[in-house]
């Protein structure tokens, strides 16, 4: 027998008149200190505004954020989303509205850096969609709230235990008995005081062993959870837990052990009207009935569980199967060959059904690992085992001890690495930043003195004019004209201003030469001594042509490097 923890989402309730909306109804939060407002304002929503109209709930919940929003309290705020998704919920069971509120009270607790409300509304999200069977997405915001509220820390969380005792429920009704047995667990951390609840989560880490086959442990459990129960005299979980020790003798063939507590069990489910478990215990006491020959009992006892089944309001498929398979062995038995034939088709019919529903739910499971382990990876989280004995326990400890000291090691020798290479970074700045401020300073000094001889040698020029016309004699005019042309860039001069200018402007010269390839020589120079923003005259000085020379050279240049009329020379060559 298994009674679970039922989650805290709502069902359809009986019909009555519904509530009008009033003016004040949360007046009182007002008053409220801040730590207890939201609960208060939940028992106030739930009380008169459930089953109210949708125009009369939604202004009553306005008004509600209206006194949020006076407060100032961004946490009842963020509470209002939440309970007009629980609104629709209540009343359109699975609709988009309450998807959409949903997302709205975990964006707004998010936008707010609100991470504990980000991982409580997570969970709430997750446990709307499991109501209405939307498991895989369900999946995916339990764990996305475990990772916000792992990072809050659980012991920080309110109710903790019973998140995880709903995120278990989850994992158990999909048939990950792993997931759940872990969930249940922590959820135990929660629950100190032996009582219903705690009983119920000790017995139901006993069922997820009983359905991996892990009997001799599930026993352990059941055994525990009998403890328990009989320690506050409970006599229903008494029952409870019997019948599932008598299902685990059952499952084992130890009939012998099994019949007194299967038949307690049933009398029981009887009492407390648990039909779908009467009906399954009544079906396992048919089963020793036939293998010990009590094939009247046994043909009586079907009778009784046909007539259960057909009052169960759960799914009952899998029992059906199983009723249909024992009316099969007992026709056998009486030599009903007929009778046998029909329950056969018949239990083989269902069974294709059961086998139908199980390839979903697995299916279903496959879609829900994909998501945990898409998850896991997005978050970074790997799982870690759920039961631990203490020399795992203390390895652990030390493993992960040596892997701190280890980490801070090696965090500290690359914090020092990256120190050193950050001084030799910033040494190797200075270095490089003092030679090129030297070969801008070379460069310049250059540059200058070149100037400064074409000066020299202009007014030599013009003297060498006036005393030229004196002279008739040819080699003298020759000698006069080559003296003349000294202040010309020669090669040798060209060459050394080229390595000076290099140095400063380091891609100058090849982003010119994989641009502009059609440029000869003298553009290339023109073009270094316009980069240092030399003016005509100068330029004209250390080239050796004239003033409308070096303008003629610069219109030549434009077409050359086919420059548009909203283009400056200027501008394209300082951009190189």
């Amino acid at each position: 027998m298994i009674w679970l923890l039922f989650l805290p989402l709502l069902t359809f309730a009986a019909y009555s008149p519904p509530p009008v909306y009033k003016p004040h109804i949360f007046n009182s939060l007002k008053d409220t200190v801040d730590a207890h407002r939201v609960d208060g304002a939940r028992a106030l929503y739930r009380i008169n505004c459930r089953k109210m109209s949708e125009a009369d709930a939604m202004h009553s919940l306005n008004d509600m954020r209206t006194i949020a929003r006076q407060l100032r309290d961004l946490h009842l705020e963020c509470a209002i989303f939440d309970m007009r998704a629980d609104y629709y919920s209540v009343n359109r069971g699975y609709n988009l509205k309450s998807n959409i509120y949903f997302n709205k009270a975990i964006a707004f607790a998010q936008g707010e850096d609100m991470q504990l409300e980000t991982g409580i509304y997570q969970h709430r999200k997750a446990n709307y969609l499991f109501l209405y069977k939307y498991n895989s997405a369900a999946c995916r915001y339990y764990l996305l709230s475990e990772e916000n509220l792992r990072e809050v820390g659980f012991d920080n969380v309110p109710e903790m235990g019973n998140i995880f005792s709903e995120t278990a429920i989850f994992y158990y009704s999909v048939g990950d008995f792993d997931n759940a047995r872990e969930n249940l667990r922590r959820a135990l951390k929660y629950q100190r005081q032996v009582n219903r609840t705690r009983i119920n989560i000790v017995n139901t880490i006993g069922l997820t062993y009983r359905n991996s086959n892990q009997y001799s442990i599930a026993e352990t459990y059941f055994n525990n959870a009998l403890y328990m129960a009989k320690a506050i005299k409970d006599s229903a979980w008494v029952a409870i837990a019997n019948g599932n020790i008598g299902s685990i003798y059952f499952l084992q063939h130890r009939y012998g052990k099994a019949l007194p507590l299967i038949e307690d069990d049933y009398r029981q489910s009887l009492k407390y009207e648990q039909k779908l478990n009467s009906a399954i215990a009544l079906l396992r006491l048919i089963r020793i009935n036939i293998d010990y020959s009590e094939l009247k009992l046994a043909g009586m006892r079907l009778d009784t569980a046909d007539k259960i089944l057909l009052k169960c309001t759960e799914n009952v498929l899998t029992q059906r199967v199983q009723y249909y398979e024992l009316k099969t062995t007992l026709s056998e038995r009486l030599d009903h060959v007929a009778d046998a034939t029909r329950y056969r088709n018949t239990s083989e019919k269902l069974r294709d059904s059961v086998s139908k529903r199980d390839n979903v739910a697995a299916i279903e499971r496959v879609k829900m690992q994909w998501v945990m382990e898409k998850s896991r990876e997005e978050f970074n989280n790997l799982k870690k085992s759920a039961q631990l004995n203490a020399f795992k326990q203390n390895t652990i400890i030390t493993v992960l001890l040596l892997l701190v000291i280890i980490t801070a090691l090696i965090y500290n020798r690359q914090r020092l690495k990256a120190k050193k290479d950050k001084e030799l970074m910033e040494s190797e700045k200075r270095r490089l930043d003092e030679e090129l401020q030297n070969a801008s300073l070379s460069l310049n000094g250059y540059t200058e003195n070149l100037k400064q001889k074409n000066i020299l040698i202009e007014s030599f020029k013009t003297e060498l004019e006036k005393v030229k016309g004196q002279f008739s004699d040819t080699d003298v005019a020759v000698n006069l004209d080559k003296m003349m042309q000294a202040h010309i860039m020669t090669e040798e001069n060209w060459e050394e201003f080229k390595k000076l200018f290099s140095r400063v402007h380091t891609t100058f010269f090849y982003n010119l030469r994989h641009q502009y390839g059609n440029l000869s020589g003298t553009d290339v120079r023109l073009l270094a001594l316009i980069k240092l923003k030399l003016n005509n005259k100068e330029m004209a000085a250390m080239l050796g042509i004239t003033i409308d020379g070096v303008k003629k050279a610069k219109q030549r240049l434009r077409k050359k490097m086919e420059l548009l009329e909203s283009e400056e020379l200027e501008d394209v060559v300082n951009s190189l």
